[in-house]
């Protein structure tokens, strides 16, 4: 998707996602057509169902559009160096937990969710899709004991990364404080870029927990959040979505 901000010739740009639709000249249109996408499919997928689980389709599938759309508003502001607004991840959070209420074939309350990052979120919404479209996978809750521990190391994560980037002078500590975990993530990678080249910029703190500075660990410590039936499975899932989502997100 960024490439209708750094690509000016609309014949270079590629979306192979759309396969069997026009090219997209700008943003609105790429999002109108994957709305449009998301309704054939819908149809398609469940041509020998009812009414009800077409419609269900349909919006289970215009949700994710709505999900790129806001990765679109976020990217715009991105571009022209300036925080996303909070307002959009107020907007996304409430989208994707009336998904995973309606969805959801396991007791549990929206509270129980409120202490989730956006990724847990997308996450269980691809948990409970995979499992509803696998009869052989086990219908399971998320594992609510791990993420206590996980969003707890979450919290401690980005209470340091903040930490470095005042301490390197990105910005204001009052400033930082109001950054999404998104734009937080964005410019600790730029910071980072420069500790690679810049002498100057402060070195990474070295952290008495060993976990905080092994990235590998963290990303491991989310990926099992969830139980199943098989773990394996839902991981490799798990990785080919993010690639599908991925190479939606870069045309």
């Amino acid at each position: 998707m960024k490439q209708f901000y750094t690509v000016d010739d609309p014949s270079k740009r590629k979306s192979p996602s759309l396969v069997g639709f026009r090219d997209p000249n700008n943003m609105d249109e790429y999002l109108k057509l994957k709305a449009r996408q998301a309704e054939i499919r819908a149809r398609v997928e469940c041509k020998e169902e009812s009414d009800n689980a077409v419609s269900n389709r349909m919006q289970f599938l215009l949700t994710k559009v709505k999900q790129l759309e806001y990765y679109a508003r976020d990217l715009s502001k991105e571009m022209s160096n300036r925080p996303p607004e909070p307002d959009l991840q107020t907007e996304m959070r409430k989208d994707l937990l009336e998904l995973i209420m309606r969805e959801k074939f396991y007791p549990a309350k929206v509270e129980q969710f409120k202490d989730w990052p956006l990724m847990a979120l997308k996450s269980e919404v691809n948990r409970i899709e995979r499992i509803k479209n696998d009869p052989g996978m086990k219908k399971s809750a998320p594992n609510w004991s791990k993420y206590k521990k996980a969003i707890a190391d979450l919290a401690l994560e980005y209470k340091r990364k903040k930490q470095e980037l005042v301490a390197a002078k990105v910005g204001t500590a009052k400033a930082i404080a109001k950054w999404s975990r998104q734009y937080t993530d964005m410019a600790y990678e730029r910071l980072e870029r420069r500790r690679e080249t810049d002498p100057t910029v402060p070195k990474k703190p070295t952290y008495k927990d060993k976990k905080a500075d092994d990235p590998q660990q963290q990303a491991l410590s989310l990926k099992t959040l969830f139980t199943s039936s098989n773990t394996t499975i839902i991981s490799f899932d798990h990785r080919k979505r993010q690639k599908q989502m991925e190479g939606e997100e870069k045309d």
